[in-house]
């Protein structure tokens, strides 16, 4: 570590941080502004994240409004229901390792677009199980697909912050949030009138629409 004008430096070329913090997404205030195509290109890419990160909020509280249905249709006893449930965690876990070396091989967009897709098709599997095992099962894969989707959009958040050079990370997880509050409320009025099928069936067709439409952003960048 140098010591320069009561600052500390670590190593050459006036780092301001320790080797181990990352240093590509601190942003220099010196760093020229985005041109104006650029700027219109970056709010497009934000605007499909926002998309993203709300559908992803959406999508998952709407299967959880179903879950005393499907509970009820597979047979489960709550301990049963509970050890099917950890199929979502274990499967998150799983590929939450894995996300990040398909996405410093393929690139944050393209994984982030093929884990939607996923998270929307795996959607639609959890109501048509009739046992405990099964349920179980189909969640590892919702779960591994969550997790995917979760680890890739918010990379891709990481790396329009640094170009746009503004912190705009805090707006992602709030329209994550609110989409959540739409899917559960809509969800839970829904219920009484929709078969769980049906419904986790109009959640994958909204999931694959929103994916059709802010996808093309992503694979662009």
């Amino acid at each position: 570590m140098i010591r320069r004008g009561g600052d500390a430096l670590y190593g050459t070329g006036h780092r301001p941080y320790p080797p181990f913090v990352p240093f590509r997404n601190k942003v220099s205030p010196a760093a020229p502004a985005p041109s104006a195509s650029a700027a219109s290109s970056l709010s497009a890419l934000r605007t499909a994240l926002t998309l993203f990160f709300a559908l992803d909020g959406f999508l998952f509280a709407g299967w959880v409004v179903r879950i005393p249905a499907i509970k009820e249709q597979t047979g489960a006893s709550a301990s049963h229901l509970g050890l099917a449930l950890l199929g979502v965690s274990a499967g998150a876990v799983v590929t939450m390792t894995l996300t990040g070396r398909l996405c410093r091989r393929f690139g944050n967009h393209p994984v982030t677009v093929a884990s939607v897709t996923l998270l929307s098709l795996s959607i639609v599997l959890p109501p048509l199980t009739h046992s405990a095992l099964a349920l179980g099962l189909v969640l590892l894969l919702f779960g591994a697909a969550y997790g995917s989707t979760n680890v890739a959009m918010n990379s891709a958040a990481v790396d329009l912050v640094t170009a746009l050079r503004r912190p705009v990370i805090s707006s992602f997880h709030a329209a994550f949030s609110l989409g959540g509050m739409a899917g559960a409320g809509l969800g839970g009025l829904l219920a009484g009138g929709l078969s769980p099928t049906v419904h986790l069936l109009l959640l994958a067709g909204l999931g694959l629409a929103v994916t059709a439409v802010a996808g093309p952003a992503l694979l662009r960048h």
